[in-house]
């Protein structure tokens, strides 16, 4: 093999810790002499190996046996290899997934890609041994996305590791934009559930409440919704699975207290039916407000807020994990060069500098939007500090945003105001005029 591109798709954290020994990696080549080659350099790393040139055995092994990896030679977008790796991706949920072609090929890589695939290497036969440390990298540590290491993000990250192994209702808590729908498939793509259905339910786009319960218990819907025309509801849909329902203050409150029901007592009656049907997956709810407060209002159900008020994970704000910052725009970066077939360009120093010192309102969306943008206008080998714009300016943000941006300023700068209003790209003088309108202490840090 003369050289190789590698795509995978894996699990998402750093939580695959086990042994080489325990793991299992199937390899499927229709070259046997490439097969085996590959199966000789992967042994080497205590890894139980399996090899076919069989699409067929393949997916008869795959669906019998509980493999980690599966490493696919791939030769063109229309290969018994490529169809692979779209049945197995269809298929069989939970499981790493590696394309190796020969030859670099825009075309190829782009098709593999979007099949799920988030990392490019490239090396020759002189180097086959760094090709089975990338790979093994890979196997240990997850797909880099979610790689964060910053101290705000520390405690999460443990959360997040404990939350894969529970079956507890969990509600992930925190702003806009900070990731959480990424987190709750992260739990489920790594919990016991991942060959199940992931099944997302987001409640703003719903409309009225007899139309919500449709959509929950199952019905023909009267309208062309554009997210749900299956009429067997959610809740079967993700039964042994996981039901994520994104942003749950904006059910109406009946349906919160059906689905208090269904976490109570385990069971829920399909639509057309007097008969209950046991629920056996896990539900996980997001927020980005205050429930008990809603609670208190008598915008949320008390029922509901009871069945999940005790297993909360609380997402950080970019702001509070800003060494997070660069290692996630380089990722947004990869992925976007690699989804598009362009070469990677590196940050500048002025760039750098640029990202570190915005306050992320919008959290990590807002970087990823910026991120897109700047790769999508670039030209050259890098992008500079004027290739990146920044949308959240003093007549753009809110009341709200502004005490948000002053406040976190100062943190950052450990209540330095010459520092902070440079920060803010503004003077010393509006700034005490901002933390006077906000009501901020001079003392505040």
């Amino acid at each position: 093999m003369d050289e190789f591109l590698i795509t995978t798709q894996n699990s998402l954290m750093n939580i695959d810790n086990d042994p080489p020994s325990s793991r299992r990696l199937l390899i499927y080549s229709s070259r046997i002499e490439d097969g085996k080659k590959l199966e000789e350099v992967f042994s080497k790393t205590g890894t139980k190996v399996q090899t076919t040139n069989s699409v067929s055995d393949a997916k008869r092994i795959l669906e019998r046996n509980d493999f980690s990896m599966l490493v696919v030679a791939v030769a063109d977008k229309d290969c018994d290899g490529m169809k692979l790796l779209e049945w197995t991706n269809d298929t069989i949920l939970g499981i790493k997934k590696v394309g190796i072609a020969k030859n670099q090929c825009v075309e190829l890589y782009n098709k593999v890609y979007k099949l799920g695939a988030d990392h490019l290497f490239y090396f020759d036969s002189l180097v086959i041994d760094k090709l089975t440390l990338a790979i093994e990298e890979l196997h240990k540590n997850g797909k880099r996305w979610f790689e964060r290491k910053s101290g705000g993000f520390q405690g999460c990250s443990k959360r997040i590791i404990a939350e894969c192994s529970s079956d507890a209702t969990l509600l992930l808590a925190g702003p806009h934009g900070v990731g959480k729908s990424a987190i709750a498939r992260l739990i489920h793509d790594n919990s016991p559930r991942r060959s199940e259905p992931f099944i997302v339910a987001e409640c703003a786009h719903y409309m009225s409440a007899a139309e919500t319960m449709d959509i929950f218990r199952g019905k023909e819907l009267g309208i062309k919704h554009p997210l749900y025309r299956n009429q067997q509801g959610l809740l079967a849909q993700a039964n042994r699975g996981t039901l994520f329902i994104h942003e749950v203050c904006h059910l109406p409150i009946h349906v919160q207290e059906v689905l208090a029901t269904v976490i109570q007592r385990g069971v829920f009656t399909p639509q057309n039916l007097t008969k209950e049907v046991k629920f056996s997956g896990r539900i996980i709810f997001s927020t980005n407000v205050d429930l008990a407060e809603k609670v208190r209002a008598g915008e949320f159900s008390e029922a509901l807020y009871h069945c999940i008020h005790s297993n909360v994970l609380r997402v950080p704000p970019l702001s509070d994990c800003l060494d997070d910052v660069i290692p996630l725009a380089e990722c947004f970066i990869k992925q976007y060069c690699a989804e598009n077939g362009l070469s990677v360009p590196r940050l500048t120093k002025g760039a750098i500098n640029k990202l570190n010192n915005h306050i992320w309102v919008s959290n990590v969306r807002e970087l990823y939007s910026t991120i897109v943008r700047a790769c999508s206008e670039y030209r050259g080998d890098t992008i500079g500090k004027d290739d990146i714009t920044l949308y959240e300016t003093e007549k753009e943000v809110s009341h709200h945003s502004r005490r948000y941006r002053v406040t976190k300023a100062l943190q950052h700068t450990k209540g330095n105001k010459a520092q902070a209003a440079k920060l803010l790209e503004i003077n010393r003088t509006t700034l005490y005029a901002w933390m006077k309108a906000e009501g901020i202490s001079k003392d505040y840090r």
